[in-house]
């Protein structure tokens, strides 16, 4: 039985419309399917961005911002990435859900290496960008287009952390980042 939020009266489970007031019916949602997985985490923000903002209109910020969404959502996805959410002028990230690849923390440093790269090469703005690996709660059914939330645990916390230690238009990975992938990938010391 479906149940009308208006006027409380039960309907047949195939109803679309409340038999006593005609509004829509909508199931009851179910809860997440949700996993602890191993993810990795790539956070990007933008250096000095808000105080900027401060000065613009919101039509100015945004003419600013599209292109840079556009810009990091191509290069993340290029890598195998998705995007949960941006905020402001932050990006957050997630490989290794929905879909895992064996090398999703090098996947997560190139990405991060293609951003800075782009946003050098664009001369108009400078980004921060830290990648950390870990353990999270994944709801696998999530749509981070439509703003729910795919991850949580403090892999998601410490990157966000980790970003504001990361050098101007460079990355700063974690140590589990960084033993998954030094053999590909040359750093230096942070």
């Amino acid at each position: 039985m479906l149940v009308c939020a208006q006027c409380g009266r039960e309907n047949a489970d195939d109803s679309r419309f409340c038999s006593a007031c005609g509004s829509p019916l909508v199931a009851a949602a179910t809860e997440g399917r949700e996993e602890r997985k191993v993810v990795t985490i790539l956070f990007a923000d933008l250096v000095g961005f808000t105080s900027r903002a401060e000065q613009l209109d919101p039509e100015d910020v945004r003419a600013t911002l599209s292109p840079y969404y556009a810009r990091l959502r191509e290069e993340l996805e290029r890598h195998g990435g998705t995007v949960e959410k941006f905020i402001g002028d932050a990006v957050m990230a997630v490989f290794g859900a929905p879909v895992a690849h064996e090398d999703d923390p090098e996947r997560a440093v190139r990405a991060g290496l293609a951003i800075c790269d782009a946003i050098v090469e664009d001369a108009r703005l400078q980004v921060r960008v830290a990648i950390t690996t870990g353990e999270a709660l994944v709801t696998l059914d999530a749509a981070p287009a439509e703003g729910e939330g795919m991850v949580a645990g403090d892999v998601v916390n410490t990157a966000a952390r980790l970003q504001s230690a990361a050098p101007v238009n460079g990355v700063l990975v974690d140590e589990t980042t960084f033993r998954a992938t030094h053999q590909r990938i040359d750093y230096a010391e942070a």
